[in-house]
């Protein structure tokens, strides 16, 4: 009898103390969601085939893959892959053909 009331003891005690615990409200990271679509390189808008035939970096360069991305906001962005996988270059291009660095 003895040691069923201790366990019930050490069981309420117990989950008293969980209880107990603070809770962090702050969210550790937030999350971003994105649409990614690959496109071929035709697709792209005429303002960023602008971009990139105008720039002296990537107008030699064939491209290898395109992307359409979609934020959580609706804005889209381009991301464009140049040359192939082990020396190719990666640059990313808004609708209107800027291209956006990295910082």
């Amino acid at each position: 009898m003895k040691k069923l009331v201790l366990i019930f003891a050490f069981g309420v005690f117990t989950a008293a103390g969980v209880q107990a615990l603070p809770v962090n409200e702050s969210p550790a990271f937030v999350q971003t969601v994105q649409d990614k679509v690959e496109i071929s390189p035709e697709d792209l808008p005429q303002a960023v085939k602008d971009t990139i035939g105008e720039s002296e970096e990537t107008k030699e360069l064939t491209i290898s893959k395109a992307y359409q991305i979609t934020d959580d906001e609706g804005k889209v962005i381009y991301k464009v892959k140049f040359g192939t996988e082990e020396e190719g270059i990666t640059k990313k291009y808004d609708a209107e053909g800027n291209e956006i660095v990295e910082e």
